[in-house]
């Protein structure tokens, strides 16, 4: 039987188990193997266990009620299911303004680097708000590090540097058909990623052992432990509107941004999700349309690293 996996940032990583993946319509990721995300090793939860195969779960699987005695975990176990963040210092000010102002023009002119970005790490501030030159009434709070951001809690959904580089890894290695055979060489690589691109494949990797729990909750019908709010606890918080994803940069970067504004509404969804016991086959809905973005995603990250920027 499988175990709830939690991110292991002493013990391991996830491996991803290989699978074809389609960047074609709906009825073509029908046809796609299940996402890597569902078919990881990690280090179990529950003490004196091995480590297992998770098994994918789809939506014609059928659930027996089990029997959830020797699946109770710790209250220390239940908080290891929680997504980890990283501290940072609040963007605001004392009177609670955002810190740092440009004009779009401004921002260009004194922050872009020779390759057309503009980068700020977690310690430089990467929250600024920028106006327009024709109309200051005009402000976007724009992020412009390499992570997501909870603006409110100012903490950041980051990976420490190993742990990027595994990122990485674990999205390249389920390719899509189309790219099968393609030499790793021919990819850019995570330095020459863009800051969106990187803070999603790090947003890919946190969400795995979450998004493999549920569906472990779902495959073997345990509505009802303890796990399951904690877990969507987590995607309430990666869902809040106070989550700021990396600006995008590029013309692949306003695809990219598209594509994670649909599953970051669908992570806010999930985690509000009311009596999922009562109401399961609706839960079960949400649960696979945020499975199958995650493949979507998966499968468009190999296309945009392959590509020139």
């Amino acid at each position: 039987m499988r175990k709830f996996l939690v991110l292991s940032f002493a013990c391991g990583f996830l491996v991803a188990c290989g699978g074809n993946a389609s960047e074609e319509t709906s009825s073509d990721n029908e046809e796609q193997s299940n996402s890597t995300v569902h078919e990881s090793e990690e280090e179990e939860v529950t003490n004196n266990s091995n480590q297992a195969d998770s098994q994918t779960t789809t939506e014609g699987d059928e659930k027996e009620p089990t029997d959830t005695s020797n699946e109770e975990l710790s209250e220390s176990e239940l908080e290891a299911l929680r997504i980890p963040t990283v501290p940072m210092e609040s963007p605001y000010d004392d009177d609670g303004n955002i810190k740092h102002a440009h004009t779009q023009i401004e921002i260009v002119d004194e922050y872009m680097d020779e390759d057309g970005r503009i980068y700020f790490g977690l310690d430089e501030d990467p929250v600024r708000n920028i106006t327009n030159p024709e109309d200051e009434n005009i402000v976007h709070v724009t992020n412009y590090s390499d992570v997501f951001i909870n603006i409110v809690e100012a903490e950041a959904f980051q990976l420490d540097e190993d742990l990027r580089e595994e990122a990485y890894k674990f999205v390249m290695l389920s390719p899509p058909q189309e790219l099968e055979g393609k030499d790793p060489s021919e990819y850019r690589t995570w330095e020459e990623a863009t800051n969106l691109e990187r803070g999603v494949m790090q947003m890919i990797y946190l969400t795995t052992a979450p998004i493999h729990n549920i569906d472990y909750i779902v495959h073997e019908d345990l509505y009802n432990h303890d796990a399951l709010p904690i877990l969507l606890e987590e995607f309430e918080k990666l869902g809040s509107p106070m989550v700021l994803f990396p600006a995008p940069q590029t013309v692949n970067d306003m695809q990219l941004f598209e594509l994670i504004q649909v599953l970051h509404q669908m992570w806010g969804q999930l985690g509000q999700f009311e009596n999922p016991a009562e109401n399961k086959e609706e839960f079960e809905e949400l649960y696979f349309q945020v499975r199958q973005e995650t493949n979507d995603l998966i499968v468009r990250m190999n296309f945009l690293l392959s590509e020139e920027m």
